[in-house]
């Protein structure tokens, strides 16, 4: 198994289908630097084997969202089962792999797909429902959820801190302000965040990281959610009901999940236009993800502390907190999409480990393959 190591929605993903799976053995990829971290964001449910020569036991690979990792496992001999959760995001042939066994995507609204996906060029691709958690009743009562996830990536750079001080902070401050209960502020928070963030909050609450499990019960108990715009995180608030606002995002993915999922004029906080000038993230979409990420980051980094920038999001941050209806940001058709993507994989999985082994895909000749990771 192997995941990108791009915030923790790959792993929340590969933690899904894992559970689809009961009586499987897992090994993480050795090449892999997401194995300790989804250890411990997965927590510990499944059983994974380690040692010399297991990898080339497996019968079978499960990739989320990375797709160098996929093409150099398939040319291995083992049978890769890809998972793309954002077949909107791509632009360049090599954002997605061409040596997988099975590609899954999954779904998306209509007309999601850029012009230029490369996916419009590859045959036979599975789409999947939803990875999320199965529907559960939500019982609510313990007050608002505020989660940022993973805040890192391969270019984020000194873009999380600044993230951190110009919106969770002031954000958890509204919330305090307005007479919110907050039940737990959860993401990958570094220690003056987390230090802050106590001095703020009464003993009780959870602040920091917490394991995928954990989370999701956390969601269950909240009344509410205000969360950074990851898709796994909108899908799985989506599909227990539970009412979301969603914050400014923190890369390309979250801009256009935004964009997708949320609610023209609902509770969403996008950017000052001094910030990410979305006409500028769009005319560089073709040059491929990292060349946004890149100037995403630095207009985070560089421009979220200005005063002027402060002071606007301040002002929605209080606007959201004293509005006495519950959040509204995301669309209500998104439960229409379903939600048994994960369940889908690991059927794929099991009939491709049963399936005769493969002959290896070769790549076209004129595809280069980058050394980088892709994805949420």
């Amino acid at each position: 198994m192997s995941t990108t190591d791009f915030g923790w929605g790959s792993i929340g993903k590969l933690r899904l289908i894992l559970d689809e799976l009961d009586g499987l053995d897992f090994l993480m990829d050795d090449a892999s630097n997401t194995a300790e971290l989804a250890a411990q964001v997965i927590g510990g449910r499944h059983r994974f084997v380690h040692g010399p020569g297991a990898a080339a036991a497996a019968a079978a690979a499960l990739v989320i969202n990375d797709p160098v990792s996929a093409d150099r496992i398939a040319r291995s001999g083992t049978p890769v089962v890809y998972v793309d959760s954002l077949p909107y995001l791509w632009t360049a042939g090599s954002e997605v792999p061409v040596a997988a066994t099975m590609y899954c995507a999954q779904r998306s609204p209509a007309g999601a797909l850029p012009p230029a996906s490369p996916l419009r060029r590859v045959a036979d691709v599975r789409w999947v429902e939803p990875i999320v958690s199965p529907p559960r009743r939500r019982r609510g009562g313990a007050g608002a959820v505020v989660s940022v996830g993973g805040l890192h990536s391969h270019l984020v750079g000194g873009a999380s801190d600044a993230y951190l001080r110009a919106v969770l902070i002031p954000l958890v401050d509204a919330l305090i302000s307005a007479g919110h209960r907050v039940a737990a502020v959860c993401g990958n928070l570094p220690e003056w965040a987390r230090t802050e963030l106590t001095t703020m909050l009464p003993g009780s609450v959870r602040v920091g990281p917490c394991s995928a499990y954990d989370f999701e019960a956390a969601l269950l108990r909240a009344d509410a959610l205000f969360t950074s715009p990851g898709s796994t995180t909108i899908l799985q608030a989506a599909s227990m009901g539970l009412p979301t606002a969603l914050l400014p995002p923190q890369n390309l993915s979250q801009i256009l999940n935004a964009e997708i999922f949320g609610v023209p004029g609902g509770s969403v906080i996008g950017w000052p236009t001094s910030v990410i000038d979305r006409a500028l993230v769009d005319g560089l979409r073709p040059s491929g993800e990292d060349v946004v990420l890149a100037y995403v980051y630095r207009q985070i980094a560089e421009c979220s502390g200005e005063p002027a920038v402060r002071s606007v999001l301040t002002e929605r941050f209080r606007a959201l907190a004293a509005c006495p209806a519950a959040p509204d940001g995301l669309s209500p058709r998104l439960r229409e999409l379903g939600h048994g993507g994960a369940r889908q994989v690991a059927r794929i999985v099991r009939r491709v480990i049963l399936a005769p082994a493969p002959a290896v895909k070769q790549p076209v000749a004129h595809r280069a393959i980058t050394d980088r990771h892709h994805a949420r």
